[in-house]
């Protein structure tokens, strides 16, 4: 958006030779010029001395607003060298690519714009004709694009949670971040370049198959709890969630892996402080209606070996009685919850372990 000043440059007297007229046909220039989609200006001496609608359009100016005025004036200020460097050099032949620059509209609204000029002759005299294209949409869907992926980066880089993109189907690493390292124990370039399955990540590897099988159909799971094996061989619980994403030319899915480990082993912790609750109660309840009767039987044993001490039916009620009666001190001293297997794959309580001090 500049005009060519020095007209004793080889510049000029190289436009004069071959010049370009838009007098020659009044109805083609309306036509094309007046109705342009894009934005069409002409200077002249520096001077805007025509506009297409559209062009005004673009800055929200009237005519009166701008003819006669320095092209210039309208280009913001950090901008104006730039564009008269790229101005010159595409009038002078040296640049064939549009440029692009900043301007403000007549509301004070800064808008991008991508221009090409070329030097024609209007009335006899050289000028310069500019295409101007409002590009600012597309500034901003960039700067926009440019900002989610730096918000992205920064939180797939610093965050508590694993952050992984592998691909969909054999699970090859793309990239981790920094937890997921600290996490596993591994380093980045023992695992990029591998798929889960050769690290043994998947405690199970057929939740994989079941996950795959799930993004397949949905493109999303959330909140999956998981078993991970860790390069020490330790296997902590997981929540995993991934979605499917294009990569490139392949699907890849990026997930998020929260350790729920603490949390899970509190669970247990809580359901066997329950499970044990209950152990305590029962065998209270037991002991209390069993001691009772026992205690009777004791003393009727007591009375009648005291008369047949010998008698070997006796000694083997008195066995059976303590029997009873450690196996009632035992219910009366369990502290924690510990089973055994019993009969068709049912648990009942393991006494002598239930029972053990700690």
């Amino acid at each position: 958006m500049t005009d060519n000043d020095n007209k004793e440059s080889p510049l000029v007297n190289s436009l004069t030779k071959s010049p370009i007229s838009i007098d020659q046909d009044a109805k083609v220039f309306a036509n094309i010029f007046i109705n342009s989609p894009i934005g069409i200006y002409i200077v002249q001496d520096g001077k805007f001395v025509f506009m297409n609608p559209e062009f005004l359009r673009i800055g929200g100016f009237d005519e009166q607003d701008l003819l006669g005025k320095d092209s210039l004036d309208i280009v913001l200020p950090e901008d104006r060298e730039k564009v008269r460097t790229n101005a010159v050099a595409m009038l002078k032949g040296k640049s064939d690519s549009p440029y692009d620059h900043r301007v403000l509209t007549k509301n004070g609204e800064i808008r991008w714009i991508i221009e090409t000029v070329i030097p024609i002759d209007y009335k006899g005299s050289m000028a310069v004709l500019g295409y101007f294209m409002d590009n600012t949409n597309c500034v901003r869907i960039r700067e926009a694009l440019s900002i989610s992926e730096d918000k992205f980066q920064k939180a797939f880089r610093s965050s508590p949670d694993w952050f992984v993109i592998s691909t969909l189907e054999d699970g090859f690493y793309i990239d981790v971040n920094e937890t997921f390292l600290r996490a596993t124990g591994y380093t980045k370039d023992e695992v990029l370049g591998r798929t889960s399955s050769e690290l043994g990540i998947w405690a199970d590897p057929e939740q994989r198959a079941e996950m795959v099988k799930t993004l397949r159909e949905k493109d999303v799971v959330r909140n999956f709890e998981v078993e991970f094996r860790m390069k020490s061989g330790e296997i902590r619980n997981m929540l995993w969630s991934a979605e499917v994403i294009d990569y490139g030319d392949e699907k890849c899915l990026i997930a998020v892996t929260r350790d729920i480990t603490a949390r899970h082993r509190a669970e247990q912790e809580r359901l066997e402080r329950e499970k044990l609750q209950g152990v305590l109660e029962t065998a209270a309840t037991a002991c209390h209606e069993i001691n009772q009767p026992l205690q009777y039987i004791f003393l009727l044993l007591s009375e009648v070996l005291e008369k047949h001490p010998e008698d070997e039916t006796l000694k083997e009620i008195k066995k059976q009685y303590d029997r009873i009666r450690s196996l009632t001190t035992k219910f009366e001293n369990i502290t924690v919850y510990e089973t055994t297997d019993y009969i068709k794959g049912k648990k009942m309580i393991d006494i002598n372990k239930a029972s053990k001090k700690r």
